[in-house]
């Protein structure tokens, strides 16, 4: 839905602005300056890729799970950074040896994206996981996994939490999916756009499960404490922010494949060779 609004614009701007207008095939100063908007907030997102903890439990076999291929040559991790390709700033924060083999397979195919790469010298858990980038992300960022395929609007999600947030101070909003399983994943129970529940290990034959992939308020540091303790995302962060009310959900209708053994990943080699582009 779109919304009349006024704007005082500088003569001698507007009239460079009406220049590309013409050169560019725009329908209109309104259609110009909504293009520009949308382009510099795409430009200025950030995402964070969380590859910490044990390098081995990344790994099936020796190989990392994001680097096996899954169609022709391209790996989970190439898709992913297609995918954040329209991103100002890409963070990808993991221990050393997972951050040489990511900067191996992305250096040179990407070198026109701003790539940040964090060490984790130990393994205390996801969220300590993500404190290391405290002090560099913007007010909101996105935070992804890095063993998880996606197909979902990255920025959609982006532009769901602005609103979220600007409505009920939400801190964190979630990607959800509606899955029939009977396999242990992250549950979610959702009263409106609001996440009233998240219990991790639960089985269900229908249920909502988490996505992982979520649009963070810098306010989330606020809820994991300093020092050497352990401390999850999962376990220790998302309860407290879902009994202050300040959770999300963001219903997915697109697939979502979590890589933990080889049979995903030829559930997902199968999808990608049948899928109609």
């Amino acid at each position: 839905m779109k919304q009349r609004i006024s704007l005082t614009v500088d003569r001698e701007l507007l009239k460079q602005a009406d220049k590309f207008i013409d050169n560019l095939n725009f329908d209109s100063r309104s259609s110009f300056i909504e293009h520009c908007i949308s382009t510099y907030l795409q430009n200025s997102s950030t995402a964070v890729i969380l590859a910490g903890g044990d390098p081995k439990k990344l790994k099936l076999g020796k190989k990392f799970k994001f680097l096996i291929p899954i169609k022709d040559d391209e790996t989970i991790l190439n898709f992913l950074f297609d995918k954040l390709s329209g991103f100002g700033k890409i963070f990808l924060v993991g221990q050393k040896e997972v951050i040489n083999a990511c900067f191996e397979r992305i250096s040179d195919k990407y070198n026109n994206t701003e790539i940040e790469y964090i060490e984790e010298r130990k393994e205390l858990g996801n969220a300590k996981t993500l404190e290391l980038v405290k002090d560099k992300v913007t007010q909101n960022f996105l935070i992804l996994p890095i063993d998880q395929y996606y197909e979902f609007d990255f920025f959609d999600l982006i532009r769901k939490h602005n609103l979220n947030h600007a409505i009920s101070k939400t801190i964190v909003t979630l990607a959800v999916a509606p899955v029939a399983t009977t396999e242990e994943f992250g549950t979610v129970s959702m009263i409106g756009n609001t996440i009233v529940k998240h219990e991790e290990g639960k089985k269900g034959d229908k249920t909502l499960i988490s996505a992982f992939a979520a649009v963070c308020n810098k306010r989330i540091f606020d809820y994991i404490p300093k020092g050497d303790v352990r401390w999850v995302l999962q376990k220790d962060v998302y309860p407290r922010l879902i009994n202050l009310g300040y959770m999300s959900g963001y219903l997915l209708d697109n697939p979502i494949f979590n890589i933990n053994s080889e049979q995903d990943i030829q559930k997902l080699r199968n999808y990608l060779k049948n899928k109609k582009i």
